[in-house]
């Protein structure tokens, strides 16, 4: 009897044949395949062998949005997490990395080191990439306009943790800008930095600092919603978007969070009033300050349209 011949189907063929490309070093005949086999079966798997044929063509920032897809796999393996790291250093992601490192209980003592390295000869040889970065920064205050996130992801690239952080201590002291103040400071933040800034005449501690999200301020905001027990889901969602963007332009200056009842109800009262409850506009009075803070909020949005 002859012996029946087992042929790979499509997916193991492309899996054999890329791995053995790869291993030839023919990185890109592996892309190609590795490309094809991801269309196929789009796995982790196939994910981050592509991902590392790429880092191997030194197509950095294509290999970090084809992680995107398996983001949470790669973070959640030490191994893979690292290799994520080190795509992002190549790609000049200095403060990515601080930031991810930054949250992570896991050690990366050589990636932390091979980091330290390479923001080192960046600040030797970026001399002229910061005074670009300046300028840049200079142009976007003039406006009073947000920065589009792809253009800012950009500028952040190849500033080293130390640089960034003195850049910012030269340019917030002055700046006016309502966008871009609290995104300068949610960038150190992110990053774990330490000492000082100078922001509209206050000192900032920013190791005292927290992330909007996690700002015992809007913490308390959230509380204090769910327990008014908002019949109207609809209307509990619009009054927390616009808590979340007034409080984003006032980050990192909050209300204190003795003042967040009132705050929130201001919040209610307005909508409200808006529905033709005649009482909840009567009480309005009585949040004359916020109320002149939120319209002040609402301006600079509203120069946006």
């Amino acid at each position: 009897m002859s012996e029946i011949l087992s042929f790979p189907n499509e997916a193991e063929r492309l899996w054999a044949n890329g791995n053995k490309k790869f291993e030839q070093q023919e990185f890109l005949a592996a892309k190609q395949l590795f490309e094809q086999l991801y269309q196929l079966e789009p796995t982790f798997q196939h994910c981050q062998k592509l991902v590392e044929t790429l880092q191997h063509l030194g197509e950095f920032t294509q290999a970090l949005d084809q992680a995107e897809d398996y983001l949470e796999n790669f973070l959640n393996n030490p191994s893979s997490f690292e290799m994520y790291l080190r795509l992002l250093m190549l790609d000049g992601q200095y403060l990515a990395v601080h930031s991810w490192l930054h949250q992570t209980v896991l050690s990366f003592d050589e990636l932390k080191q091979d980091l330290q390295k390479l923001e080192f000869a960046q600040e030797l040889i970026g001399a002229n990439d910061r005074v670009l970065k300046r300028r840049q920064l200079q142009e976007w205050e003039s406006t009073g306009y947000p920065v589009p996130q792809k253009a800012w992801n950009e500028w952040l690239k190849n500033s080293s943790a130390a640089d960034f952080l003195r850049l910012c201590q030269e340019f917030l002291p002055t700046a006016k800008n309502p966008f871009i103040i609290p995104k300068l400071v949610e960038e150190l933040v992110k990053i774990g930095a330490d000492g000082e800034v100078m922001i509209r005449g206050q000192i900032v501690h920013l190791s005292e600092l927290t992330l909007l999200e996690k700002t015992p301020t809007l913490q308390q905001v959230h509380k204090l919603l769910k327990q008014k027990q908002l019949k109207d889901v609809q209307l509990e969602e619009m009054i927390i978007a616009e808590i979340h963007a007034h409080f984003a332009l006032l980050y990192p200056f909050l209300p204190n969070e003795s003042e967040v009842l009132a705050w929130v109800d201001s919040y209610l009262l307005e909508y409200k009033s808006l529905f033709g409850d005649e009482s909840a506009g009567e009480q309005l009075q009585n949040y004359e300050r916020i109320q002149q803070k939120k319209q002040e909020l609402r301006e600079i949005y509203q120069k946006l349209l």
